[in-house]
């Protein structure tokens, strides 16, 4: 299984909950990779993500106060992990708000993510590759690939480099893998050029 389960509780059908889990998803699916049952939490009017991270302690992603329907408003990133019983005793791990001390690196995931794969955690998913293959129509071709990192930050880096592709250099989405299917793998297309991202497993 390379990916967590989708959370399963009588919330999943709220349109509220759908939106947010959907709209967070470019946060949720890194967690999911990494191991976690992840999940959208809405009560009391406050939202944020939460991960179960399997020892007693939940990891709880949030921005400046609670999330906000429309990603596109967070500012910035806070990321605490707390002990699932007594909610009081917690760790702040990452704070990329206005006033926070990582602020340098705004709403961007893979810093978020990097902090996350690099808690001290009985067990890790497996270190992971992303990769992209550029082929133009006449003939050319030329490959790109990051180094080995945490799940979690591979899977923010795919994001980020398919919304790169997507919303700066004018490509379109043609097909992706299922994520049931294994780590992701997505084709892009622009006037005949063609480029393949993929996530795999590293041998090291």
């Amino acid at each position: 299984m390379t990916i967590a389960a989708l959370p399963d509780h009588d919330r999943t059908t709220d349109p509220l909950w759908q939106q947010l889990f959907y709209g967070y998803r470019h946060v949720i699916t890194p967690l999911r990779y990494a191991g976690w049952v992840t999940d959208v939490e809405t009560g009391g009017g406050e939202f944020y993500i939460r991960a179960d991270l399997r020892d007693g302690t939940e990891l709880i992603i949030a921005s400046e106060h609670s999330l906000p329907v429309d990603p596109a408003e967070v500012t910035g990133w806070t990321a605490v992990r707390q002990d699932t019983e007594h909610t009081s005793k917690h760790t702040v791990l990452y704070d990329s708000t206005p006033n926070g001390p990582q602020r340098h690196h705004g709403n961007s995931l893979i810093p978020l993510m990097a902090r996350i794969d690099g808690l001290d955690l009985p067990c890790h998913a497996p270190r992971l590759t992303v990769s992209a293959t550029h082929n133009a129509p006449y003939g050319i071709n030329h490959n790109s690939t990051a180094g080995v990192e945490g799940a979690a930050s591979a899977l923010a880096r795919f994001t980020e480099w398919s919304r790169q592709l997507t919303g700066l250099e004018g490509y379109h989405r043609v097909w992706q893998r299922p994520e049931r299917d294994g780590y992701p793998l997505a084709l892009f297309e622009r006037a005949g050029h063609i480029t393949i991202v993929r996530v795999t497993r590293s041998n090291d």
